[in-house]
């Protein structure tokens, strides 16, 4: 019953409450509900970078894992770098200088996503499209661009989901 409920509660927070996101209260990160378990250096890192730019840990972790299953060094075949694969081109314009440090990456990251949810006023499904797809598609066409985007979008909320019902 508790798992019922914890799942509906972090579906209603997906789609009515996006603040859920971005938030002033500090939330644990669920570092074991993930498809593999957040790396101890990677969750610290999170945690840090979340709560400076005042976004919940498990969007960050969730986004983390689908962009590179928390893998520093890897490299899209678009040419995006590191855990949270970060474009070249995005990662300079936020002041990153090694993609594949994993502070910078995962700081960069962070502070782009929670710019895009100021952007999109607090829009999760269009912020995340944004991370995806780009944020001037985006606010063009809106949060189904492209298919990709639409499964982007729908992984992260799925895996967020599965760690907000484990805390």
């Amino acid at each position: 019953m508790k798992t019922i409920r914890n799942a509906v509660l972090a579906l209603a927070t997906l789609a009515i409450v996006p603040s859920g996101f971005a938030s002033t209260n500090a939330k644990p990160l669920a570092v074991n509900a993930f498809p593999i378990p957040v790396p101890h250096y990677l969750a610290q890192i999170i945690g840090d970078a979340a709560a400076k730019y005042r976004v919940d840990p498990n969007l960050i972790a969730a986004m983390a894992f689908r962009e590179s299953r928390f893998d520093a060094t890897a490299v899209s075949r678009r040419g995006a770098q590191g855990v949270m694969q970060l474009m070249p081109r995005t990662a300079r314009a936020l002041g990153v200088s090694d993609a594949f440090d994993p502070r910078q990456n995962i700081e960069a990251g962070t502070k782009y996503i929670a710019s895009l949810l100021q952007r999109f006023n607090g829009d999760v499904e269009k912020s995340l499209a944004a991370y995806n797809a780009g944020p001037e598609l985006v606010a063009k066409v809106g949060p189904n661009a492209t298919q990709e985007a639409i499964e982007y979008v729908a992984a992260i909320k799925r895996f967020y989901r599965d760690a907000i019902a484990t805390l």
